[in-house]
């Protein structure tokens, strides 16, 4: 198996939680690859929460061999976010611990087993499906001694979509609920009414560090983004809703949209989203 030493990068948010970033690789043949993005942990003792598990082979082995060397960690519980393979993929690695997830997040895993073991979905290598043993739906709460740890469904993104909250310390794991500098579409979800809704309810909650899996590695090195990055995805939405019925919306970049924010700072532009921009558009187009 690929070894990953020199290419995942640790960024310790605190004592007790870190960011495992697998970098950015523009020619990659998977857009997540291309994209950037990483997993969480949160430890304290001899017990870690991994919050999802990487998104090629081998990648969350190394996590999991660092949290042993590096914390001494024995004991893993894992939460997957959603069921997108980027999340998932090395679960077989944890298939003797509690895997926290959605109800819906172990019903499609195991609904895709055969294209996921076979390596027939999408650009994504074979791996193991080994889907959440613990499910809920709305919110759940788990304690890792002291510290709580709150599992949110959030209706953006991807059905069955969880965020973590970290109450003490006010941080929010946005998963790929928030991204930066864009983020996916998914109406078949929920409306894009239902989705706005969901953004203006995090914007009530009580957090003031956001922590997304895919994001700009400086800010999160920084402590992670604030309240604005809400703002700004729900912004991209609204405008884009905009111009449903605009034939203008063929020739506009990402960039037309979320100027402001790249100027002011609150956003990164990174070139392979004008990929995501792309099927953003053509989501767009099939609302009617």
């Amino acid at each position: 198996m690929k070894s990953f030493d020199g290419e995942i990068e640790v960024v310790e948010i605190n004592d007790h939680l870190a960011y495992f970033y697998w970098g950015r690789h523009p020619d990659h043949k998977m857009m997540d690859m291309q994209l950037g993005g990483g997993s969480f942990a949160i430890y304290k003792g001899s017990s870690a929460i991994v919050v999802d598990t990487m998104t090629q082979p081998g990648q969350g082995l190394w996590v999991k061999q660092y949290l042993e060397k590096t914390h001494a960690i024995k004991f893993f519980t894992v939460v997957n976010t959603h069921w997108h393979v980027d999340h998932i993929i090395d679960n077989g690695l944890y298939r003797d611990c509690t895997i926290v997830g959605h109800t819906y997040t172990r019903k499609i895993m195991l609904e895709n087993q055969k294209a996921f073991e076979t390596g027939n979905y999408e650009d994504y290598p074979a791996f193991s499906v080994v889907p959440p043993n613990l499910t809920f739906e709305g919110r759940l709460d788990l304690w890792l001694d002291d510290i709580k740890v709150e599992l949110h469904e959030v209706l953006v993104h991807a059905k069955g979509q969880i965020g973590v909250i970290l109450p003490k310390e006010k941080i929010f794991i946005a998963s790929d609920i928030l991204e930066d500098p864009i983020w996916f579409f998914d109406f078949d979800i929920a409306s894009p009414e239902t989705q706005l809704g969901e953004f203006e309810r995090l914007m009530r909650m009580d957090i003031e560090k956001i922590l997304p899996s895919h994001g700009s590695l400086d800010i999160i090195k920084a402590g992670g983004y604030n309240k604005n990055l809400i703002k700004n995805n729900a912004d991209y939405l609204k405008q884009m809703i905009g111009d449903k019925d605009n034939p203008a919306l063929l020739a506009r970049s990402a960039r037309d949209y979320i100027g402001e924010a790249l100027k002011a700072g609150e956003l990164r532009w990174w070139e392979p989203y004008a990929k995501v921009h792309e099927l953003n558009k053509d989501a767009i187009k099939k609302l009617g």
